[in-house]
């Protein structure tokens, strides 16, 4: 089961707030155990939340599941892009390396995250309401149309690749590393790896000299 309730159970006024709450609940029950672990009362429970209510919310388990799920995708989106603008006006296009290094660093500080948004695209492709795959995708299609990447890329699946390799990576990382920097070190071979390989497939390399010098022939 998804263990004990991280708190007693409580009266709360405010509806967003209990709302939050329990699709917090929601989130580690399905990092932890999947989709089909999800249930209203195990949720509420977890979540110390009155069980009436958190079925006032959300009435069925499938209402629950697709709200997770919509909610998971959105804390992704707001975490992942909170500061794009900023960082990408220090730059004329967001380079390749920086864009997998935040990649790479958000899957791994953001384990929870990571594992509900793969049990959903695992459980339902996740791609009609997942606003994070989304703006991935569109994204990288502006990166592509503007020159940077080769016009023959399949930029779905070149982004699912990126995605779900990204998040999956940590999970690896946990079960063979013990420490901070054994943690770190595997994070940058998981991105050296992507991106020679991004290199030689999806990126035009005179438009990338930092990684021309780096994976190129000689690098």
């Amino acid at each position: 089961m998804a263990g004990k309730p991280r708190r007693g159970r409580r009266n709360n006024t405010d509806p967003e707030s209990t709302r939050r709450e329990i699709l917090q609940a929601a989130l580690e029950v399905l990092a932890k155990d999947g989709p089909e672990s999800l249930s209203v009362s195990e949720v509420a429970r977890r979540a110390g939340v009155n069980r009436g209510t958190a079925y006032q919310h959300f009435p069925t388990r499938e209402d629950l599941a697709h709200a997770t799920a919509a909610w998971v995708s959105q804390q992704m989106f707001e975490q992942y892009y909170g500061d794009f603008e900023e960082v990408s006006e220090e730059h004329e296009f967001f380079p390749p390396a920086l864009a997998q290094d935040r990649l790479s660093k958000f899957a791994l500080d953001n384990p929870e995250l990571s594992r509900a948004w793969l049990f959903d695209v695992l459980s339902s492709g996740g791609e009609e309401t997942d606003t994070f795959w989304k703006e991935y995708v569109m994204r990288l299609q502006e990166f592509i149309d503007e020159g940077h990447g080769r016009d023959d890329t399949d930029v779905e699946v070149y982004a699912f690749i990126c995605l779900v390799s990204s998040m999956m990576w940590p999970i690896w990382v946990k079960a063979h590393t013990r420490s901070k920097q054994s943690r770190e070190k595997m994070r940058r071979r998981f991105d050296r790896e992507l991106l020679r390989l991004a290199m030689y497939g999806a990126l035009v390399p005179e438009h990338h000299p930092d990684l021309q010098e780096a994976y190129g022939e000689n690098g």
